[in-house]
């Protein structure tokens, strides 16, 4: 078969030549993509391994990983990138992103609580 790298198509690591830049990468075959989603992000290619069926790959954070030729991914990276090199200027905009995530969102200092809630507070 032919190599289809045309970006958005979902092929085998196997299919896909080193130095293909992938997003959506399944860490287990038949997992529907776990790796490489958040906006802007993309795994690398590095090499084939055709004996043992395996490939490694350059994760967004740098690491490699080795991973079954048979897992899928998707050609390209993922849109929106630069998400986070804008500043968010305003209280309100970061209360709206966390609230959306978890509850971590304002962070008190320990220099303002009282000593029984903090080691830092009293004084």
């Amino acid at each position: 078969a032919e190599y289809m790298g045309k970006t958005g198509n979902v092929l085998p690591l196997s299919s896909m030549p080193e130095g293909t830049a992938i997003c959506n990468l399944e860490e287990k075959s038949g997992d529907r993509g776990r790796l490489a989603r958040t906006s802007g992000s993309s795994c690398t290619i590095i090499s084939h391994n055709a004996d043992t069926k395996k490939s490694r790959v350059r994760l967004p954070s740098g690491s490699k990983k080795v991973l079954p030729s048979t897992c899928r991914a998707m050609v390209g990276i993922v849109a929106g990138g630069g998400r986070i090199d804008k500043p968010m200027l305003k209280a309100g905009r970061a209360y709206h992103k966390y609230k959306a995530k978890r509850n971590c969102w304002p962070k008190t200092r320990g220099v303002c609580m009282n000593p029984v809630e903090h080691p830092h507070g009293g004084g």
